[in-house]
């Protein structure tokens, strides 16, 4: 008769499947929240290159620096966390999709495990609630993440992101089709104010106005975190700039071509809406892709990458290119609203804000 002991890797085994039936029972997924008056998509325009070579943000803008030390939290779909080019850098996935104990489902790497550990439970949760906690289904969160921290590992260097050292806290707020509630919104928001995070990126928008938006941007705000939005996808027309890129405390993005010019897309401010603040490159952007099947289709690189333009990617190049000036200067000084006004090249010779781009494209250290 085999005898088992504690040691033996038969009995291991066992008792992590233990463990792991113990914690999924104790996983529910919410239920469907009920349909809000402001709905919140994410800001994914096309995969129209208009005619521009499609390049990597590093390529564009390259620098030094690296955001090491850095935090950068992607409020977006969730990640392809196996990718090479992302993995090293994940610091924290928060789901707000999955929840344990009416609590966000937390993995990060230094204290739950490795994240091949993080598939293996990820696969048992979704056999027992039906959808994955982390796993980007859109693909808009492994191309936003990795136009900020994409290391290029995949591409030998080539498609790297503009902070290839940050530390990234996945916040999955989306699901597959890039919709969102306003209320998991507001509620992911605010629970990002407890931690100790530099940047926070949202590369989405909702049309209208809302007060508890506003209001978990300003708790964000008030706790210290530089909060970067994109100004959305409606076109050069008149005050069309989305939420929460309206608001004051908030730097709003624009879309720039390669040469400078608004891109079509790229929403507007417009008399009484000095919005966006800033630009920068948002079309035909090499970013990193899931390398499983997703609901977006871009044009492919390879199984690596993918092509997409938005203000979506602007604001993700934005965020990168603030974390490098954490880096440098520190996150106080970056808070500053004057900051950004002073390292943007304006976009007109009379040095004034415009409503295509703001104070101008903003420079890297």
């Amino acid at each position: 008769m085999s005898e088992y002991r504690l040691e033996d890797p038969r009995v291991k085994f066992l008792l992590v499947l233990s463990i792991l039936f113990i914690l999924v029972t104790a996983i529910t997924w919410s239920p469907p929240l009920p349909q809000l008056t402001t709905e919140v998509r994410l800001g994914f325009h096309t995969t129209d290159l208009y005619g521009q070579a499609p390049m990597s943000p590093h390529q564009i803008y390259p620098s030094v620096f690296t955001g090491a030390g850095v935090r950068v939290a992607v409020v977006d779909s969730g990640i392809d966390y196996l990718h090479p080019d992302l993995r090293d850098n994940i610091e924290c996935m928060i789901s707000f999709v999955v929840f344990q104990n009416g609590h966000p489902l937390i993995w990060c790497p230094t204290i739950n495990g490795t994240l091949a550990q993080a598939e293996v439970y990820e696969y048992i949760v979704f056999g027992s609630t039906g959808q994955y906690a982390w796993r980007d289904e859109n693909g808009h969160g492994t191309h936003v993440a990795g136009i900020i921290a994409g290391k290029g590992i995949a591409s030998g260097g080539k498609y790297r992101g503009i902070a290839p050292d940050v530390k990234l806290w996945v916040v999955k707020v989306f699901n597959r089709y890039g919709v969102t509630s306003e209320e998991t919104l507001v509620n992911a928001l605010m629970y990002l104010a407890q931690f100790d995070i530099d940047i926070v990126n949202l590369s989405l928008g909702a049309e209208n106005a809302s007060s508890s938006l506003k209001h978990a941007v300003d708790i964000l705000v008030n706790s210290g975190k530089i909060v970067v939005a994109a100004a959305g996808n409606n076109g050069q027309m008149p005050l069309t700039v989305t939420y929460p890129a309206r608001y004051d405390n908030v730097i709003a993005v624009g879309a720039v071509m390669r040469d400078g010019k608004p891109a079509p897309f790229s929403s507007m401010g417009g008399p009484g809406m000095t919005k966006p603040d800033i630009a920068t490159f948002g079309v035909a952007v090499v970013s990193t892709f899931p390398t499983y099947n997703v609901y977006l289709s871009p044009a492919k690189i390879d199984n690596y990458y993918g092509v997409l333009s938005g203000t979506s990617m602007a604001c993700a190049v934005a965020s990168g290119m603030l974390a490098l000036w954490v880096e440098v200067v520190g996150r106080q000084e970056v808070r500053d609203p004057n900051f950004i006004r002073s390292h943007s090249i304006y976009m007109n010779p009379f040095g004034v804000k415009t409503y295509s781009a703001g104070w101008g494209l903003l420079l890297p250290p």
